[in-house]
């Protein structure tokens, strides 16, 4: 995976860095959240193996979340205004990331048209939701 990140910022420091798919599969892309002195997060996708342009600048959490709760259905145009004069790409592989850190989820039949989950961005990784265990029913005793 090529990596463009954006140059080191000694006030920005990096938390995490993961990997996630794009939105149609077709690739994966590398993002890192960071976080300032002032605990602001900060957003940035760093690397696309698919060949796509996109920016590497860091975007506040803070302008993701206004943006995301703006409009809905969210769509990649919801995050355009992050970008002004960048690529296009970049506001659908934010849209990724989003989904990937489990901030928005698919509407059902709507093609990339989410919906805000509630959860926040934090500077862990969120565990997997684990779906409940279905209880087996006791096993029937065979008759004598």
């Amino acid at each position: 995976m090529k990596n463009t990140s954006t140059e080191p910022n000694p006030q920005i420091k990096p938390l995490r860095k993961s990997t996630c798919p794009t939105l149609s599969g077709k690739s994966t892309l590398g993002y890192t959240i960071s976080q300032d002195s002032k605990k602001a997060l900060y957003v940035a996708v760093t690397a696309n193996d698919g060949g796509g342009f996109f920016s590497t600048e860091r975007v506040p959490w803070s302008d993701i979340e206004v943006a995301i709760h703006a409009d809905t259905p969210v769509t990649s145009i919801c995050l355009r205004s992050l970008f002004k004069g960048k690529s296009v790409n970049t506001s659908g592989f934010l849209l990724a990331v989003l989904v990937a850190e489990g901030i928005l989820e698919s509407l059902p039949k709507k093609v990339r048209h989410f919906k805000v989950t509630g959860n926040s961005l934090t500077a862990k990784k969120s565990a997997p939701r684990k779906t409940p265990a279905k209880k087996k029913a006791p096993a029937k005793k065979a008759r004598k």
